[in-house]
């Protein structure tokens, strides 16, 4: 099965993979910003999106997906864009298929295994959402209030969601995949290979997923990668300061390798 997307703008082709209980729409102000000169493929990974969901979902499957994608859509010289966990699948399937990416972008993760159980406890919370009763954004809003006091977390969720033909709400990912798969995903680090070509990692100044203590690190496994700090920006690098965001990675696409 082809993963699903949204295809933006003509020229050499950017994919973008997005974050844990995401999907591409995420990333469209982005897309049609960088597709005047582009061509911008907003994919929806595994349990997500319109994307088919699977009990199983690892990193390698994941990559597999991705080379699956690309032999159907026939594309060269393609350069990859990954966040949050969109960020591993990027490394994880440029250190498979190494003489495919011309340059990845990794935006506020690192290779390491992460200890956190935070979105363990999401999931968790996520399960007891009834559909039954929560029937707009607002009721999912209020209902997840006093376990989640993060208002921009609240809407993320809120808009990860669409109605489904009977008229109920639902989330637009797979949760039992997502929560079957989840240390795999977050607890074990990305590692063996290397890869040779350009990378770019962007953390958030006030985030805390990529610290001084990762570089060596990311440097093993990437040795010419950048690792630069957008200022004014926490884990959704992106959407908190689009204006540095986007003239980073312009900057770097336009850099000759």
């Amino acid at each position: 099965m082809i993963l699903h997307s949204k295809i933006f703008g003509i020229g050499f082709p950017i994919l973008v993979l997005h974050g844990l209980f995401g999907n591409g729409e995420n990333w469209i102000s982005f897309a049609k910003k960088i597709s005047k000169k582009y061509q911008v493929h907003l994919l929806d990974i595994r349990n997500h999106g319109k994307s088919f969901f699977s009990k199983k979902m690892d990193y390698d499957l994941i990559s597999k997906d991705i080379l699956e994608y690309i032999r159907h859509y026939n594309l060269f010289q393609t350069i990859f864009i990954g966040h949050s966990i969109g960020g591993r699948a990027v490394m994880k399937f440029s250190l498979n298929y190494p003489w495919i990416p011309k340059k990845i972008i990794i935006v506020d993760i690192s290779p390491k295994a992460y200890s956190s159980k935070y979105y363990k406890n999401i999931i968790q919370i996520l399960k007891s959402v009834n559909f039954n009763i929560i029937q707009t954004r607002k009721d999912l809003d209020l209902f997840l209030k006093p376990f989640i006091q993060n208002v921009e977390v609240r809407s993320f969720f809120s808009k990860c969601t669409y109605r489904k033909k009977n008229g109920k709400l639902s989330f637009c990912f797979f949760l039992f995949g997502i929560e079957k798969n989840y240390d795999s995903l977050i607890h074990k680090e990305i590692k063996d290979g290397y890869y040779k070509n350009p990378v770019l990692f962007l953390r958030g100044e006030y985030s805390n997923y990529i610290i001084p203590e990762d570089f060596f690190f990311i440097k093993k496994l990437f040795p010419k990668a950048k690792i630069i700090t957008v200022s004014k920006s926490n884990h959704w690098v992106h959407i908190d300061n689009p204006i540095d965001f986007y003239k980073k990675v312009s900057d770097f696409l336009n850099e000759k390798i």
